[in-house]
């Protein structure tokens, strides 16, 4: 009887999914003080005695290096930056474990469980406080040569842009995410409000936020544009919180991305929703342990 736990760390929970047999069972762990690092392993090494897998996979914000395994750089968990989470479970557990960026892993979990299924090319884009790429190319995640692939978010799309969290001016991030949506609405309605607030304006059709998502597609448009000319995807799917919460989102993108992109890789680009939502990287996680590891 095989056991595999896959395990998606954010910034306020770690959502797990776990398989026995051909059984799944998902849950979401609130972890008391997460931002100091002892509280999270502690968290963490409970949620792995719970369950007692046989193999374990790890999805995380930030750049794992494919060489030695530590988490270089994560703005949202700066205080597990050099920590390498796959040496210190395998010699607490002795299990095998398998860490990636959560945008890969949430790419892979649409592949084998969502609606990425049967997908060549697949790239799924994460819009929620930044923007998350992942891509799976014949069944395996593409992370590149140590690990940072697919960082599509901090492309450049504007010299001298809105300045971005890395630090950068003008990376895709800093337009096609919630706070870029709130900069966007800002610049064209010159007052101030939460991303949140942006979304329940435009479903209630109010000038300024409607053309605040028409700004804010432009731009993710251009992002999916330069994806389907480097790579060649027949599936693009869209995750996130602000596509969950404003669906039109969708719409208007295809319609603009059918008038940039070339037509032969555009005969072929399939775009849609992610099937699992904020459960990706959980599922793909799970995958990591139970699939990717054969």
């Amino acid at each position: 009887m095989s056991r595999f736990l896959g395990v998606d760390i954010g910034g306020t929970f770690l959502k797990v999914a776990f398989k026995e047999d051909d059984e799944i069972k998902t849950e979401k762990v609130a972890v008391k003080d997460i931002q100091k690092k002892d509280y999270f392993l502690r968290s963490l090494s409970q949620v792995i005695k719970k369950y007692n897998p046989h193999r374990i996979g790890i999805a995380i914000a930030g750049l794992v290096d494919k060489k030695t395994g530590l988490l270089t750089n994560s703005p949202n968990l700066k205080f597990l930056e050099g920590l390498n989470l796959k040496e210190f479970i395998e010699r607490e557990f002795n299990v095998e474990v398998f860490v990636e960026n959560d945008a890969n892993v949430a790419a892979y979990g649409e592949y084998v469980y969502g609606n990425g299924k049967d997908s060549k090319v697949l790239v799924c884009l994460t819009l929620g406080t930044g923007l998350g790429g992942g891509l799976v190319i014949d069944g395996k995640i593409f992370s590149g040569v140590s690990g940072s692939a697919m960082e599509i978010g901090h492309i450049t799309i504007e010299k001298d842009g809105f300045l971005c969290h890395c630090g950068r001016k003008g990376c895709l991030e800093s337009y096609v995410s919630s706070y870029g949506l709130e900069r966007l609405y800002c610049l064209i309605s010159e007052d101030r409000k939460t991303s949140f607030d942006i979304i329940n304006l435009a479903k209630q059709n109010d000038e300024k936020a409607v053309q605040t998502f028409e700004v804010f597609t432009d731009y993710l448009a251009i992002g999916i544009m330069s994806i389907a000319h480097i790579f060649n995807p027949d599936t693009v799917l869209l995750a996130g919180g602000i596509i969950e919460n404003y669906p039109m989102v969708l719409t208007l993108t295809k319609s603009k991305v059918e008038k940039l992109v070339f037509p032969l890789p555009l005969r072929d680009l399939h775009i849609d929703t992610a099937k699992l939502g904020s459960w990706s990287g959980a599922y793909g996680a799970l995958a990591l342990a139970e699939i990717y590891s054969s």
